[in-house]
């Protein structure tokens, strides 16, 4: 991150965040087995006592490099390790380590992004520590993914779909002189480069309703990926402060400022 940036990162005391997720793919390593997830499930219980299985998480950039066709068996599953409070969870393949904390609560607090990757950082530490303990080998880095999902609920700055200008900078629907009424639903993606090689910034807008109490929302999700030339771990950390700083910056870009400060009470402006 930019000095300048640093010194005046956008802050908000009540972000509509949703949901953050920090992951890490890496080649695939060979001799990690069904069996090695128990042992090192052994290793975080306490913490993530709760377990499910999910499909594999294959990325876009991985399926380029497979054949067409390849043997099921010959893939593990992907597997979750959760917390009692379900608001953190690990995932794990045989080629990938995700962190993902989600808000379960409408009343639950954003924990920031320090206490997130922190965690992120020590949960990865753990299962590379592991692969070392049982001679599994290393984390060799291919691609980082850092995705902020925003929820902006009905009644937080829109009422309807024609509010979408009182939200976004880029967004608007002229009502006057057309054959087309307001829309009822609005959606849309943008993508953009990231510095020096080093992945994309995905933004990306649709419409959905909230399980809870059945709202209306626009869900924003603003998602980085990739790495850049260097793949090593100290790469790794470094791409995720660029990736942070990308991510909320461009957030605050694309956003209006009576939004910023109304609802999601930005501090750092007056």
């Amino acid at each position: 991150m930019s000095k300048e940036a640093s010194n005046n990162f956008p802050n908000y005391n009540n972000p509509p965040v949703n949901e953050v997720v920090c992951g890490l793919s890496f080649a695939k390593i060979e001799k990690f087995k069904s069996h090695h997830i128990g042992l090192f499930w052994h290793k975080i219980k306490d913490e993530f006592p709760l377990v499910e299985h999910a499909l594999r998480l294959e990325h876009a950039l991985r399926l380029e490099h497979k054949p067409p066709l390849f043997d099921l068996k010959d893939y593990l599953p992907r597997v979750w390790f959760v917390r009692n409070e379900q608001n953190r969870l690990i995932q794990l393949q045989d080629d990938m380590f995700y962190f993902n904390w989600r808000r379960m609560q409408e009343d639950e607090v954003y924990p920031r992004y320090e206490t997130i990757i922190e965690d992120f950082k020590k949960t990865l530490s753990v299962f590379e520590k592991f692969l070392e303990e049982e001679g599994l080998g290393s984390v060799n880095p291919e691609r980082c993914e850092l995705a902020y999902i925003n929820h902006i609920s009905k009644g937080e700055g829109w009422e309807t779909v024609s509010d979408v200008l009182n939200i976004f900078r880029d967004l608007c629907w002229n009502t006057e002189d057309r054959f087309l009424r307001p829309p009822v639903a609005v959606g849309g993606q943008a993508v953009f480069e990231l510095p020096d090689k080093k992945g994309r910034l995905e933004l990306s807008l649709q419409q959905a309703i909230r399980k809870s109490d059945k709202r209306p929302m626009f869900v924003l999700q603003n998602k980085a990926t990739g790495l850049g030339e260097d793949k090593n771990m100290t790469a790794v950390w470094e791409w995720f402060e660029v990736a942070h700083e990308w991510i909320v910056f461009g957030f605050t870009d694309l956003t209006k400022e009576g939004i910023q400060k109304d609802v999601w009470q930005r501090t750092d402006i007056n």
